[in-house]
């Protein structure tokens, strides 16, 4: 009898370990101290510049690791990584789809624009509580506050900062000196730009300059697809996309046509940007700038990093910083006029977590530890991005960068796209609209009056002024 009471004791007590292991979730279950292999799925968008985005994530895990074996936790991290460099709606749609399956990245970067319609959506995991309460939160607390501020969508935080960067003027001296422009009168153009003393007109008439001289292939260069680049535009023209006291986007109608009629007039009467300019191939774009064949190009930070190591020129592969610095300039975007103020704009990236993780505390941990100085500053001077906090930018491989030092004082004149759930339905609407005007399909009034039906039809929180 007592031999079957042990029996049914051991039993009974067995059947409690395994529940008791089931109710810890996460936690490590083997009561031998078995190693337990956590795969953790890490996706980031960028240029090919920014894989760091993801890779220091593996690195981190290195590091999350140790803290891990220290503390007799028995779970280990291994860091999974896909980076993209083309396709950045396309990159949401994907994890939107595998999301209502239940799958999905653990980890990924997005646009702080996206906050707002990813938190809306489900997709990605609130972060005050770890921010505030895990042991891992310490890691972050230095960051920026404008940068959390970018990470909120009703006043709760769904991301944490990973890098920011600004929206500049790039210019080929090289060009400028076949114009007759003495050294002198290059190195001062960043100054009269920030000073207003060279505007989007004066811009425009040494683009035209160029291209009836046969200096260059074409005045003035943007990107081919939507991005934040354009929105930059409308604050240029001094306009608002977003009420703060109601929570609403606005459509600012003046300022909107204002943008239009530049578009229109480089494309199709001053002919210094091609009307097809939305139809090229980015490779085609970069390779015609670090080539000498265009004049202004509106690019990014990023893009100082992106040609030291992708191999764009047909000749050069790679460029070098001193044959950068040789010949090329960069910039504010210049005000339309004498009487404005030029500016620029950031596009703050984001860790966010997937909801669905198996792993969120584990997600966290790995994001928290790659924000250190040590990681952020790696990635911001392999690609040309700015990093995200006080501490992070007195490492001494930052301070000693001089493009990035030179660009710094951008962020005085920088501006953000609004974190609004609706926003990428205006962003889409509003691309289209430029499109249609550097193609000469529409004058600007009627682009805007398009883009007004566009927006009363698809978008509710909206303001129309102007």
């Amino acid at each position: 009898m007592k031999k079957f009471l042990s029996i049914g004791l051991i039993i009974a007590l067995t059947l409690s370990l395994l529940l008791s292991g089931c109710s810890k979730g996460n936690q490590p279950s083997n009561a031998e101290g078995k190693v337990e292999t956590v795969v953790i799925e890490v996706e980031s968008y960028g240029s090919p510049a920014d894989s760091t985005r993801s890779t220091n994530l593996q690195e981190a895990a290195q590091e999350l690791n140790r803290i891990l074996e220290e503390k007799g936790d028995n779970r280990r991290v291994e860091v999974k990584v896909n980076h993209v460099s083309s396709g950045y709606e396309e990159y949401n749609k994907k994890f939107m789809l595998a999301h209502k399956s239940g799958k999905g990245a653990d980890v990924r970067t997005i646009s702080h624009a996206d906050i707002a319609m990813m938190a809306e959506g489900g997709y990605i995991l609130q972060l005050d509580d770890f921010i505030n309460n895990s042991e891992w939160g310490k890691y972050v607390r230095d960051i920026y506050q404008n940068l959390w501020d970018a990470a909120k969508w009703n006043g709760k935080i769904y991301g944490v900062p990973q890098d920011t960067e600004a929206r500049v003027l790039f210019f080929r001296k090289d060009i400028l000196k076949k114009l007759g422009w003495s050294d002198e009168e290059i190195a001062s153009l960043p100054e009269k730009i920030k000073n207003s003393e060279f505007t989007l007109e004066d811009m425009t008439k040494v683009a035209k300059e160029a291209v009836e001289k046969g200096v260059a292939k074409a005045g003035i260069y943007h990107r081919p697809n939507n991005g934040a680049d354009f929105i930059t535009f409308i604050h240029a023209f001094g306009g608002k996309l977003y009420d703060e006291n109601t929570g609403k986007l606005i459509f600012d109608r003046k300022a909107l046509k204002d943008t239009l009629d530049y578009f229109y007039r480089i494309a199709q009467k001053d002919k210094v940007l091609p009307s097809g300019m939305t139809s090229m191939e980015w490779r085609q774009i970069h390779k015609d700038w670090v080539e000498g064949n265009v004049l202004f190009w509106y690019g990014g930070t990023w893009h100082w990093g992106e040609y030291q190591q992708v191999e764009y020129h047909s000749e050069l592969g790679k460029l070098t910083e001193d044959y950068m610095f040789e010949n090329m300039g960069y910039a504010l975007i210049p005000a339309p006029t004498s009487g404005g103020k030029p500016v620029t704009l950031s596009q703050p990236y984001m860790y966010v977590i997937n909801s669905n993780t198996k792993h969120p505390d584990l997600a966290f941990a790995l994001i928290a530890i790659a924000s250190q100085p040590k990681y952020n500053v790696k990635h911001a001077v392999n690609s040309g991005h700015l990093v995200i906090s006080p501490a992070a930018a007195q490492e001494q491989a930052y301070k000693e960068n001089k493009f990035l030092n030179d660009v710094q004082y951008m962020l005085e004149y920088t501006t953000v796209q609004p974190n609004h759930p609706e926003f990428g339905k205006f962003s889409n609407a509003f691309f289209k609209a430029i499109q249609s005007v550097e193609m000469g399909e529409n004058t600007p009034e009627q682009a805007v009056k398009w883009l007004e039906e566009q927006v009363r039809n698809d978008i509710k929180n909206i303001i129309f002024i102007n």
